[in-house]
């Protein structure tokens, strides 16, 4: 894929739940939490874990609608 592309939902979502792996296994004592990637900032404070949950609920939203 040239990377001018924009991505699809499957690749965001695919890596949005490795994101959620890495806060998972890495953050032994809050999982979780932030302190699980390079990116996080503090305890609380980490934007790739706030992307990640923000995508999974949008797209569970849409995929549970009745």
């Amino acid at each position: 894929m040239p990377i001018d592309e924009p991505a699809s939902k499957a690749t965001e979502l695919f890596v949005a739940k490795q994101v959620l792996d890495a806060h998972w296994s890495r953050a032994l004592d809050r999982p979780w939490r932030a302190g699980g990637c390079l990116e996080c900032r503090g305890r609380d404070n980490c934007p790739q874990l706030d992307w990640a949950i923000t995508l999974i609920a949008d797209t569970a939203s849409v995929m549970f609608q009745k």
